[in-house]
């Protein structure tokens, strides 16, 4: 029995820093060659709790994510609540966006190099 508690401990001890750690997205939001300024950033990974923070005056965004994964990144106080996938990992992962406005008046991010 103390061999079965042991290793349990133990594989629990293993992969809780997978779970726990994941990485930092970052990166910048621009509309018209110029950063957005002041605009909150939500994360959300999995079924947790969506993470937000708000762009600087040149449009970057920098927010750690408890999840690793498949995470969607929203702009909530837009029309349409433009959204993007992108991905968590033990290492940064930049992603950087243009915010676009559609012809119906909603936004969309456009992914940018």
């Amino acid at each position: 029995m103390r061999s079965i508690t042991t290793g349990l401990v133990t594989t629990i001890a293993l992969l809780a820093p997978a779970v726990l750690s994941a990485g930092q997205i970052y990166g910048t939001i621009v509309a018209e060659g110029k950063g957005v300024k002041d605009v909150a950033v939500d994360i959300k990974c999995g079924s947790n709790e969506a993470v937000s923070a708000k762009t600087a005056a040149d449009g970057a965004y920098r927010i750690n994510v408890s999840q690793q994964g498949q995470c969607t990144l929203t702009l909530p106080s837009y029309e349409g609540k433009p959204s993007a996938m992108v991905f968590s990992t033990p290492n940064p992962s930049v992603y950087n966006f243009e915010l676009v406005k559609l012809p119906d008046g909603k936004f969309e991010l456009k992914r940018r190099s």
